[in-house]
């Protein structure tokens, strides 16, 4: 199988969302990052989340929320979250992808054979 190239998208959270609205506001948000991707590509999602919000909608949101936006879309290969302190600014986005890039440097080539490998099933 060709080698595929991997994409990062980070995706920010505003702090005064509610739990309420986060469903929706994941969903579209994964949507709009998903968007051009095309089989050639491995596209990561980075969701970052200010912590006081993430304690208030809780792991098992997330989980069930993006586990289901996997399952339903093709184009997302992972997501994780990231809990920061205080709201997330563009220092903090650059921050997280400077340590994403790091990890992909260094285990990059493990996603792209695991992809390789794997049947149509995703994981988050």
């Amino acid at each position: 199988m060709a080698k595929k190239s991997i994409r990062v998208s980070h995706i920010g959270i505003p702090g005064d969302l509610s739990v309420l609205k986060l469903k929706s506001y994941l969903r579209t948000a994964l949507a709009e990052a998903a968007q051009g991707t095309g089989d050639e590509e491995i596209l990561l999602v980075k969701v970052l989340v200010p912590r006081p919000l993430g304690l208030r909608a809780g792991e098992r949101l997330f989980d069930k929320v993006l586990q289901g936006i996997v399952d339903k879309d093709p184009r997302v290969n992972r997501v994780s979250v990231e809990f920061i302190d205080g709201e997330v600014t563009p220092e903090k986005i650059s921050e997280s992808q400077a340590r994403t890039q790091k990890e992909i440097d260094a285990y990059g080539h493990l996603l792209e054979e695991s992809t390789d490998d794997e049947q149509p099933g995703h994981s988050t």
